[in-house]
């Protein structure tokens, strides 16, 4: 996240020791731009000789697939940041009076998301959840929304992984999950599975990246299942009340994985979305090696991918040499002017229209023919139509229509057209 009172960027990141099944700590960073990055060496956690160490909490729960997001209810001060992590019970001696058995997920909450209480965390719902968590507050219904992944299996007795949803309102108690999302027979299922699902609140939408894997082998041996290499490529999904997931732009690869031997050989897992300025930033693991052992530990690295704002996906013609029409849903828009995250290429142009409800009428002096023509490349081109030498916006819609769905129609030349802002 980027904290605003420290002016500077922070990470908490799953780190491993050597014997790393057993030993999966939280380490933390800092970073003035994002880019580059330190880890402060913190008396924390120090280690066994009591030097100082980057690492906030692991040595005694043993965490994997930590979250931390800060509180939206900053009155508590010791609650002004929360985490989410999946755990093991073999490092609680009480689990068992607890009706802990198996993997379990834990919170925590922090003053200053360095010092975490408590220790071990407090158990919130039970299921295998190791890949990266994902928290987000849903100001609608006051509540706290984790998404977690779990594991099932199909008829054929092969574990099946699943993405589910839990809900809060105090971080605390949690509601029995509902089951979100699995792999499909289009995917390739059973041999290709969600390996993670990270969700986001963007504004009022929810956009998902959906890492798929495929099981190059599935069988069993002596130290549990073997599946082959994981091979993670990631999706973007969608949704509009961050229960309903929607594939986009046909399910094609949002990040694929890389050549063998470079930083996403094996495809990526990925943080939550982080909007900072006109950016989009989004950290994420990498590995360059095949299989993992206790001497082998598992060669991730983090990195870095970035993108403009709001340009997860284009609209464009089939053909650059030909006018693309595209016409949108009816809505009721501001009256403030509407923004178009747009790219107009070389001579290219885009042009609107506002129609009515039914589409069967243009609105008077919001034809094509009354359009400021965008060209250039912008987050934010203004949508104009002209009269003379007056330019305006939608606030001059007339009064039949103000207030009322209208349809808003683009004419797209040479042009890719990445969102809509009002």
């Amino acid at each position: 996240m980027y904290d605003q009172e420290l002016a500077r960027f922070r990470m908490w990141y799953n780190a491993y020791g050597k014997q790393y099944y057993k030993q999966q700590l939280l380490a933390y960073a800092e970073s003035p731009d994002g880019v580059h990055w330190t880890k402060p060496m913190l008396d924390v956690n120090p280690a066994k000789d009591g030097q100082p160490t980057n690492i906030l909490m692991g040595q005694e729960c043993n965490l994997h697939g930590p979250c931390v997001i800060r509180n939206p209810d900053q009155s508590d001060s010791q609650r002004r940041f929360l985490l989410l992590f999946d755990s093991y019970p073999d490092w609680r001696e009480n689990a068992s009076q607890l009706g802990i058995r198996g993997r379990w997920c834990y919170t925590a909450e922090s003053a200053d998301g360095l010092h975490w209480s408590p220790t071990k965390g407090r158990p919130a719902f039970a299921g295998k959840a190791d890949s990266g968590q994902s928290v987000v507050w849903e100001p609608k219904t006051q509540t706290f929304r984790a998404y977690t992944r779990q594991t099932t299996k199909n008829a054929f007795g092969q574990r099946i992984r699943i993405w589910r949803l839990h809900e809060s309102k105090d971080f605390l108690n949690w509601s029995e999950p509902i089951e979100l999302m699995r792999a499909d027979e289009q995917d390739g299922y059973p041999d290709v599975q969600i390996q993670q699902l990270s969700v986001t609140r963007y504004d009022d939408i929810y956009i998902g990246l959906l890492s798929l894997f495929r099981i190059a082998q599935y069988e069993q041996i002596k130290s549990g299942i073997d599946e082959g290499p994981q091979v993670n490529d990631i999706q973007l999904v969608t949704s509009r009340d961050g229960i309903h997931f929607t594939r986009v732009a046909q399910r094609q690869q949002f990040m694929p994985h890389t050549g063998y031997g470079e930083f996403g050989t094996f495809g990526f897992r990925t943080a939550q979305l982080l909007r900072h300025g006109n950016r989009v930033l989004i950290y994420c693991d990498g590995r360059t090696v095949e299989k993992s052992d206790v001497e082998n530990p598992p060669g991730m690295e983090i990195g870095l991918f970035t993108l403009p704002r709001d340009r997860f996906v284009a609209l464009s013609p089939s053909r650059m040499r030909d006018v693309a029409l595209v016409e949108l849903t009816p809505m009721i828009y501001g009256k403030q002017p509407l923004s178009l995250n747009a790219e107009v290429l070389g001579s290219g142009s885009i042009e609107a229209e506002v129609a009515t409800f039914d589409g069967m009428n243009v609105v008077e002096g919001f034809s094509r023919s009354n359009a400021v023509k965008i060209t250039g490349d912008s987050l934010s081109h203004k949508i104009l139509w002209q009269r003379g030498e007056n330019e305006y916006s939608l606030e001059a819609l007339p009064k039949e229509v103000q207030g009322k769905p209208v349809r808003l129609r683009l004419w797209i030349n040479q042009a890719k057209v990445y969102a809509l802002r009002n």
